[in-house]
């Protein structure tokens, strides 16, 4: 079944910007805005049913973030990641969630731990394995309690899994990529910071070796 880019506005519990901002920051994460596309305020405004002001100051947020960029013709589209960008990308990750997960260990509840646990279970489909993972970093985020971190790998991860569904191209990627995952969150429930910090350093190296890959054929492709 095809997915449907929504991304109206409903219920307002926050700023028309931020919620405009949060509504495009998922679309690029599930894939529904890939790397390149075309972003106009015309489109978004009808898409979003917020006014043109509301869109533009959440354009300048997301370029802030690093997830949209001044397309060569007009206007913005969704970044488009080179090799030099996603090996930065991944060293600021290496840098960052291997703390999130010892003060994950440190600080989340029981009930934390077991919603983490429930997103590395087996799925059905890619997309919902996919999905999972996303929620997985997004919990393994909230979990660890700090707002500085949590304000700079959020973005991160959404840039990182709009890269997954490339890095899953690379033969026997998605299958390590379940287990180390598992790793993690067995060392969670161990409730072992240094194992925790250990498996998400192994599960960003390994991670950032298969994007990398997997760009660089994307790039020589467009070549």
């Amino acid at each position: 079944m095809d997915r449907k880019l929504d991304l109206a506005i409903e219920r307002p519990t926050e700023s028309v910007p931020e919620m405009v901002v949060r509504r495009i920051s998922k679309a690029i994460a599930d894939g529904l805005l890939p790397p390149g596309r075309q972003l106009t305020e015309r489109e978004l405004t009808e898409l979003t049913g917020v006014s043109r002001t509301s869109v533009r100051e959440a354009m300048r947020h997301l370029q802030t973030l690093g997830l949209v960029e001044a397309s060569p013709s007009r206007g913005v589209r969704v970044a488009v990641l080179g090799s030099a960008e996603v090996r930065e990308i991944y060293e600021v990750r290496d840098a960052l969630e291997p703390a999130a997960a010892e003060l994950f260990v440190l600080r989340a509840t029981d009930d934390e731990v077991a919603a983490l646990v429930e997103k590395v279970q087996p799925r059905a489909t890619g997309d919902e394995r996919l999905r999972a993972i996303f929620e997985f970093d997004e919990l393994l985020v909230a979990g660890a309690r700090n707002t500085l971190l949590a304000s700079m790998l959020s973005p991160l991860h959404t840039r990182i899994h709009a890269l997954r569904s490339l890095s899953v191209t690379i033969p026997g990627r998605r299958e390590a990529s379940i287990k180390e995952y598992r790793d993690l969150a067995d060392a969670i429930v161990d409730r072992s910071p240094e194992r925790a910090a250990e498996a998400s350093h192994r599960h960003v190296r390994a991670a950032a070796k298969a994007a990398l890959e997997a760009v660089k054929i994307l790039e020589k492709q467009r070549q």
